[in-house]
């Protein structure tokens, strides 16, 4: 008896509500929102749904079985309407929400990581969250996460021991109106530290010089802008946000700028006296590798920053283009460009030469060796070439 009120009670205040559809978001991308609708009544028949928007109704894209997709593109919300009928007959329209914010849905978290070397390697994973979103869980490999909050950011912090080489970190989310979001992530662990597959681009500063713009003609190259300008083609990827610099268009105007590199958490430290590089996270030694270095100290001691990383790169060699992993073209399966164009660290055709004085001024690796060292450093990373007999330290401070 006591249940059967209760029932009254909700359906009579569904009635006053005039809520006949309860709406659930399933997902939003590439400005595609699907939702699915339960009908809080007896349906006679299969239900429509429209919606209305800034820029006026738009019809279902796709449906099935009380599922809806729609192209939400231009707006920032939708009202949906959502028609059916029950087995009096009766049109029921009342939906619940009335209204869905779009603009939740584009919103991304910010995500951080850093490794506390002095602390066991515990690592942190700093989110800054979108305001409606709400935290659910983070899961990699087998570790067990603590949080807090400080400042607007969550914490994430372990201490379980993580395994070397590629794994993926996935951090659950929940949504307003019901809609459940997983955001998933590369991490590339070396020496139990992890950083983003590939690293992440450091923090820098972007300082424009004259004339500031350049239009694009045709049958130019990015390369031939930057030497028009004394600028690298690194700083023009970088100023302008490329993400290829070798496809350029005709009347697109250009930035012109020189980038300059504030700090990175990695560090390279190559001794042209042994023929071999150290990596540094946080200032603690991570690993070191072999390497081949300039003959007759063409590799000059100094202070560098690695200023892009390419994957199966092609030569340039005097005019002429050698493509990638032919026999011929010397760079291996990497190359990380240096802040001066002149040098960089690569791979190599010939493993028999590492550990000898041998390039032009480049530095060379073993083919795994460069690709361990390309998934883990960032771009920004400093590089410090020297000159001495002395190991490595363990603290990058007792080097300098």
């Amino acid at each position: 008896m006591r249940k059967s009120a209760l029932l009254l009670i909700f359906c009579l205040s569904l009635l006053a509500f005039g809520i006949d559809h309860e709406l659930t978001v399933l997902s939003f991308e590439n400005e595609k929102l699907t939702f699915a609708v339960k009908p809080l009544y007896t349906q006679l028949g299969p239900q429509r749904a429209y919606i209305f928007t800034q820029t006026g109704h738009r019809l279902v894209k796709e449906s099935s079985q009380g599922t809806f997709i729609f192209d939400v593109s231009r707006t920032d919300w939708v009202i949906p309407e959502v028609t059916g009928k029950n087995i009096l007959h009766s049109p029921m329209t009342g939906t619940n929400p009335t209204v869905l914010r779009i603009t939740t849905f584009r919103e991304q978290p910010e995500l951080f990581l850093f490794s506390d070397t002095q602390h066991n390697k515990r690592l942190y994973v700093i989110l800054k969250i979108p305001k409606d979103w709400k935290f659910i869980k983070c899961t990699l490999q087998n570790s067990n996460f603590h949080s807090f909050t400080y400042s607007g950011y969550l914490y994430l912090y372990t201490d379980n021991p993580l395994k070397d080489g590629i794994h993926q970190i996935t951090l659950d989310f929940e949504l307003p109106y019901g809609m459940k979001k997983q955001l998933k992530r590369d991490l590339f662990i070396l020496g139990g530290i992890a950083n983003f597959l590939r690293g992440s681009t450091a923090p820098y500063i972007v300082e424009q010089v004259p004339p500031y713009q350049h239009l694009v003609k045709s049958g130019e190259t990015l390369w031939s802008i930057a030497n028009t300008y004394g600028l690298r083609i690194a700083d023009l990827e970088l100023a302008n946000g490329l993400e290829d610099g070798s496809r350029i268009i005709a009347g697109t105007t250009l930035k012109l700028a020189r980038v300059r590199f504030d700090s990175a958490l990695t560090t390279v430290v190559i001794n042209t006296m042994v023929a071999r590089m150290a990596v540094y996270y946080n200032g603690f030694l991570v690993k070191t590798f072999p390497a081949a270095i300039g003959k007759s100290d063409t590799t000059p001691p100094g202070i560098y920053w690695i200023t892009k990383k390419e994957i199966d790169p092609a030569l340039y060699w005097y005019g002429e283009y050698i493509p990638p992993r032919s026999p011929i073209n010397g760079l291996g399966t990497r190359f990380l460009q240096l802040s001066n164009p002149t040098y960089g660290i690569h791979g190599t055709t010939k493993p028999w030469e590492i550990g000898k004085r041998i390039s032009h001024g480049c530095v060379r690796m073993l083919n795994q060796d460069v690709e361990t060292l390309d998934a883990f450093v960032d771009v920004g990373t400093k590089i410090i070439v020297i000159r001495n007999t002395e190991p490595f330290p363990e603290r990058l401070e007792d080097l300098l």
